[in-house]
């Protein structure tokens, strides 16, 4: 949904109003509130002002939440020129353009409405494309019947490929034997002594998460590949294992970690949301508080054939955060 507001023939430049929407555009409403407050230009004055009364129209009359809105598009478009004269040297004049500005703030709280419309528009295009092609293909050519003839000689028989099946099994099996080689590997606690020790070096954790989770993760049709998480480890991590922490208790598979990145709640959102487990909203749950996330992004997930006990690992109860392992 969007939320709309305007102003026009504001005595400014477009040129210099441009550079002042170039800082605001595609930010959090709060963020650019903090930005135009402290910007020393004559547009930010009006912005701020008309970004105010933009977030009062979201609020009041479409009830979206103040929190979660964004600015979907700022434009600072030309407005009237006003044509004024400076006297010069032997009664000659020269021209002056008092120049103004029309501007227009768009705000939303649909992060993918962008992606959206894009997407119809590029649908639009291609069915405007089909319907010109099949227009021209019928004036230019007429549709003919074609003779039918007589085949004497026998049809032969079609041979189906099944060398596209025979590569999958082949890749099936090889990943059920190394996520049977994974789940047979004893693996222990790794903990320091002291508090001030540091932990042993090791590429293998442990975290938790919950099972709906999991279960996206080891799908592959789903395509999901990317966990949030609140807190990551020092060490260089390589492997990944899963323990439920609802339905089936228990460390049900593993992946092997492609990269870490921490990010603004925003952008890590706005760039892995589509491949995340989690939804939107328990996303803001989860880090609620918060204003970074730790986002682990998987290479390849193994699933085990049944969940493990923690008692197989040494432990008595689930990782609050990770746990390492050896």
């Amino acid at each position: 949904m969007q939320a709309k507001a305007s102003q026009q023939n504001i005595h400014v430049s477009p040129r210099k109003a441009k550079l002042v929407c170039d800082l605001i555009r595609n930010r959090p409403v709060l963020e650019a509130l903090s930005i135009l407050e402290f910007t020393n230009k004559k547009t930010a004055f009006f912005l701020k002002k008309l970004l105010h009364q933009a977030i009062a129209n979201a609020t009041n009359n479409h009830a979206m939440q103040a929190d979660k809105l964004y600015i979907y598009e700022v434009v600072a478009n030309q407005g009237q020129t006003l044509k004024r004269t400076m006297p010069r040297a032997k009664g000659s004049a020269d021209l002056i353009r008092k120049r103004h500005t029309n501007l227009r703030i768009v705000l939303s709280d649909d992060v993918n409405e962008r992606k959206n419309e894009i997407k119809k528009i590029k649908d639009r295009i291609k069915k405007r494309a089909l319907n010109n092609k099949g227009h021209s293909k019928g004036a230019s050519k007429p549709a003919t019947v074609k003779p039918k003839v007589e085949n004497k000689k026998k049809p032969t028989a079609v041979v189906k490929k099944e060398e596209p099946k025979k590569e999958k099994e082949v890749v099936a099996k090889k990943v059920k034997t190394e996520s049977l080689k994974r789940e047979q590997q004893t693996l222990k606690v790794v903990e320091a002594k002291n508090k001030n020790e540091v932990v042993e070096q090791t590429s293998i954790i442990m975290i938790s998460t919950k099972h709906e989770y999991a279960d996206q993760l080891f799908d592959e049709s789903l395509n999901k590949n990317v966990l949030f998480y609140k807190v990551t480890p020092v060490n260089k991590v390589e492997r990944v294992l899963i323990y439920a922490t609802t339905k089936n208790k228990g460390v049900v598979g593993e992946f092997d970690l492609n990269k870490i990145e921490i990010l603004a709640l925003s952008t890590a959102w706005r760039k892995y949301g589509s491949n995340s487990c989690m939804t939107k909203k328990e996303f803001d749950e989860y880090f609620a508080g918060h204003d970074k996330a730790h986002i682990l992004i998987a290479k390849e997930a193994f699933e085990y054939s049944k969940p493990k006990k923690l008692s197989d690992y040494n432990m008595d109860k689930g990782p609050s955060g990770f746990q390492y392992l050896k």
